[in-house]
């Protein structure tokens, strides 16, 4: 079990309190926020920490603003909505005020929110410069990261600042990780792997991982195409598109045989063409696999049905359009209908298709990270973490 130095018992009386959250989330094209689950999540440490009348220093980043200042990427548009979320006032320190920070912070009495612009405006976070590590000491006492879905990075408010001031997990942070190891460690012989995305080489080391202990790892989404292709059960004229993918999806093949392609696809020409059923020795080069098809989702219900623990991360198709959403829709009732001690789901698709079609309830953890939530399903050990843990 990994052990981090919690929040939980500490006291924070009269401290100034560096809470870096995850509140890179998905904004709509008019800048509204489309999944609030990482504010709602960061809610019991802030209000720990206030509760406790410390001064609360929230950092966090948004986009890829490249190290400058970027009025698209301002946290300033989202505060009242934050705001209105967590049921407190935020005290607002726009970046061109940075450099008065301490004197900003002293201001106000403890029990005070604060939140600084977004930490990318400084170079210095991702290049994890000494100088913004030390700006970023420079008032505070203490640092605590409740931003799971960021700490498997290399950043200067990750890694940087835990290495020179105390440091603590956050009550999310904690969750997070006590829940995903639980689900590795739950001993299984009916467990199943669901997974997806366009990359297999980011997947390799997990299918890897799960390989030694779970019955059934089950393709779905954009692997599916070069899964086929790697088994000989889909011909593709032009394969130097997937060259790559194939190669690696040969390798985990040769070494497993534990995963399970869908052979029955929804295809079309393009999202706004009509969707064709297709075995998959019917899928042309010029066909885009969309969803799984009736046929194949009856095998993977099946293992889902059958299993006493499950892992999903991606989902089967484009559940957006109302054309492709039947076999992420069937996969989540089938879930949901599982007898399942352990349903285990994460990454940003996947917590969105989950809300979609309002089922969070039925599962036993919705982690709110996206690659760190895949490092730890590879069994690796991330230093975000490691910089928390207990000596």
């Amino acid at each position: 079990m990994i052990n981090i130095k919690s929040i939980v018992s500490e006291n924070f009386k009269n401290k100034n309190c560096l809470l870096r959250l995850d509140l890179n989330i998905p904004l709509s094209a008019k800048g509204e926020i489309l999944d609030d689950t990482r504010i709602i999540e960061s809610i019991p440490s802030i209000d720990y920490l206030l509760n406790q009348s410390a001064k609360v220093i929230i950092i966090s980043h948004i986009g890829r603003p490249l190290g400058k200042y970027d009025e698209n990427f301002s946290f300033i548009k989202l505060i009242k909505i934050i705001e209105e979320k967590i049921k407190r006032k935020i005290i607002f320190i726009r970046y061109e005020d940075q450099k008065n920070i301490k004197n900003i912070i002293n201001t106000y009495p403890y029990g005070t929110l604060f939140m600084i612009d977004n930490l990318r405006f400084n170079p210095g976070e991702e290049q994890s410069n000494k100088d913004f590590i030390d700006f970023l000491a420079s008032f505070s006492d203490v640092y605590i990261n409740d931003g799971f879905g960021t700490i498997h990075r290399n950043h200067a408010s990750i890694t940087g600042i835990s290495k020179i001031i105390p440091s603590y997990g956050g009550i999310l942070v904690e969750k997070e990780i006590i829940n995903i190891i639980e689900c590795l460690k739950f001993n299984s012989k009916k467990s199943i792997a669901i997974l997806g995305g366009s990359k297999i080489e980011d997947k390799i080391p997990i299918i890897q991982n799960l390989s030694k202990s779970f019955k059934d790892i089950i393709i779905t989404g954009g692997m599916i195409r070069p899964f086929l292709i790697a088994s000989n059960r889909m011909t593709q004229k032009d394969d130097s598109k997937y060259i790559e993918e194939i190669n690696f999806a040969k390798n985990l093949l040769k070494h497993s045989n534990k995963i399970y392609i869908p052979n029955h696809l929804i295809c079309s020409k393009s999202l706004n063409s009509e969707p064709t059923l297709l075995h998959s020795s019917q899928i042309s080069d010029e066909d885009i696999i969309y969803d799984i098809a009736p046929n194949s989702m009856d095998d993977i219900t099946s293992k889902i049905l059958n299993s006493d623990k499950i892992i999903w991360n991606g989902p089967p198709g484009v559940y957006e359009d109302e054309k492709f959403l039947n076999g992420t829709k069937r996969l989540i009732q089938s879930i949901v209908n599982s007898d399942s001690k352990i349903k285990l789901a994460g990454g940003g698709s996947t917590v969105a298709a989950i809300k979609y079609f309002k089922s969070s309830n039925f599962f036993s953890h919705i982690s709110t990270g996206g690659g760190a939530f895949l490092k730890l399903l590879e069994g690796k050990l991330m230093e975000g973490i490691e910089v928390l843990k207990n000596e």
